[in-house]
């Protein structure tokens, strides 16, 4: 389950520096392919299943020069 998009996360990683032109906007990449860059995530996300319906994987990411990084935690106190 760990390496379900491995391959389109390393499509974009080999293609980001010349995606950057279009950083904000999203790609849409399954396997090697980049299906195309949308404006919107939901448009991107729409084109993805248009192209690859159901039966086939792909991945919609933000073109992003710098990833923001995301921390959690198990340990919430909400008193």
């Amino acid at each position: 389950m760990a390496n379900d998009l491995k391959q389109e996360l390393e499509t974009y990683e080999r293609l980001k520096s010349s995606a950057l032109a279009e950083e904000g906007r999203y790609a849409v990449i399954s396997g090697n392919d980049v299906l195309g860059i949308y404006a919107d995530y939901e448009d991107a996300l729409k084109i993805g299943y248009e192209k690859c319906g159901l039966d086939k994987r792909f991945l919609v990411k933000k073109i992003q020069a710098v990833e923001p990084i995301n921390s959690y935690s198990r340990d919430l106190c909400l008193t």
